[in-house]
């Protein structure tokens, strides 16, 4: 995919990469500053449940809710809330040997949820078990469970947990009689700050853990096999709160996910003008302004509109460099005066128009002329609206951002579906 030159060097910083995997994936997450922005090829699932003002601040995910992910093996709900449902299968056999005949089982159903606690440093990881079912010479006696471990992603700072590792091993019939477990662990420590990384965010002191579970079985001896399960993320930990709560609240770690920022009618009561450029952008890109004219996409599109063609890449957030957000104002306002006259701000009305655009000024992806030479890749698109209209959105922007602990570089997606 290209990218396109800037034509400021503060835009030069790029985007931080959040990661969050299964137990199968090897790819980890850079902890310095860098660029990571390929385009899916084929569209992505829509999730079950939009609604913005649901979606837009995160909270805890508890058991009843969590569903069963088959393709990623875990359901991320936001930045501080994960789960996931296994199957338990366990077998006991006759003989070491293969072809042995099974002389015991047992099946359950795991619900794990894991919960970035708020305003804390301390994840929580709850488990539930039941619907047992039993057979052969495997009793209610015979101890079932499940091993945690929290540790550093990197071993070269200080990052640590105040508990490394941790097993709730118990019989069927203790689970049966108490069929949830909840363990905390305290992430402590920071990472060597990365010499590529700003001043602003070398204070911010992010720091990248890993946390990982699986289900155990007693050993009995003999020959088993077991579905475990397993189950690793990695969370990454700041002092950004503390040094700004209008910055980044919420828990002071996050998940690795890039949340959605959800348009729905409900959440754009306030701002429905704005929001209707957003999806224009979306949805019918050629008509916006400038549009083809700039490029050939928006980014931060997720493509739940249908062809994979629509989804692009995630936005990201600009905080620090001020000086970026402004440029990106004076191009919009620009682009405006260009198409819509210098005028553009008055009403008839009275009331006075704004220069609307999306990707918006607060993003490492707003408004920016394209650089000779360089091929046209994203774009943005503008239009005047009324100024408490655009206000809005940018204040329902603002929250969601900072609810989720988005900092300086994370990336996340806008949903504008009507």
């Amino acid at each position: 995919m290209p990218f396109r030159t800037r034509l400021f060097g503060s835009l030069g910083i790029a985007t931080i990469l959040f990661s969050s995997i299964s137990a199968t994936a090897a790819a980890a997450p850079d902890r310095a500053v860098g660029v990571f922005r390929a385009i899916p090829v084929a569209a992505a699932e829509a999730p079950r449940q939009l609604s913005g003002l649901d979606q837009n601040t995160p909270a805890p995910v508890t058991f009843d809710e969590c569903r069963k992910d088959v393709k990623n093996g875990y359901w991320t709900k936001n930045r501080f809330a994960s789960c996931t449902i296994t199957d338990m299968a366990y077998q006991r056999y006759a003989c070491p040997e293969a072809g042995c005949a099974v002389i015991g089982a047992a099946w359950a159903r795991v619900i794990s949820t894991s919960n970035l606690l708020h305003a804390q440093r301390r994840l929580e990881v709850a488990t539930r078990m039941v619907g047992w079912s039993l057979s052969g010479v495997v009793t209610d006696a015979m101890k079932f469970g499940v091993s945690m471990s929290c540790g550093p992603r990197y071993t070269t700072g200080t990052a640590h947990c105040d508990t490394a590792s941790t097993q709730v091993l118990k019989s069927v019939a203790d689970w049966r009689a108490q069929s949830d477990e909840t363990r905390v662990f305290t992430m402590e420590g920071t990472d060597p700050a990365s010499p590529a990384d700003s001043p602003s965010v070398r204070a911010e002191q992010r720091t990248w853990y890993v946390g990982e579970r699986h289900l155990v079985a007693e050993d009995t001896g003999g020959r088993t096999t077991l579905v475990t399960g397993a189950h690793s993320a990695y969370l990454r930990c700041d002092v950004a709160r503390l040094l700004d709560p209008a910055y980044a609240a919420g828990s002071d770690c996050a998940f690795g996910f890039q949340p959605l920022y959800v348009l729905d009618n409900a959440a754009t009561s306030g701002f429905p003008a704005s929001a209707a450029l957003v999806r224009t952008a979306m949805t019918g890109f050629p008509t916006t302004y400038p549009g083809l004219r700039q490029g050939h996409f928006v980014p931060g599109n997720p493509g739940y509109q249908g062809t994979g063609a629509s989804r692009t890449y995630p936005i990201t957030r600009l905080h620090h460099d001020t000086a970026a957000q402004a440029a990106h104002r004076a191009i919009a306002e620009l682009a405006c005066a260009r198409r819509w006259g210098p005028g553009y701000a008055n009403r008839p009305d009275g009331l006075v128009n704004t220069c609307a655009v999306y990707p918006f000024d607060t993003t490492y992806d707003g408004a920016t002329l394209p650089a000779p030479g360089v091929e046209r890749g994203a774009s943005y698109a503008v239009q005047p609206v009324l100024d408490t209209d655009y206000q809005a959105l940018l204040a329902s922007v603002r929250q969601f951002v900072v609810a989720n602990h988005l900092l300086d570089g994370d990336g996340y997606w806008v949903y504008p579906y009507a």
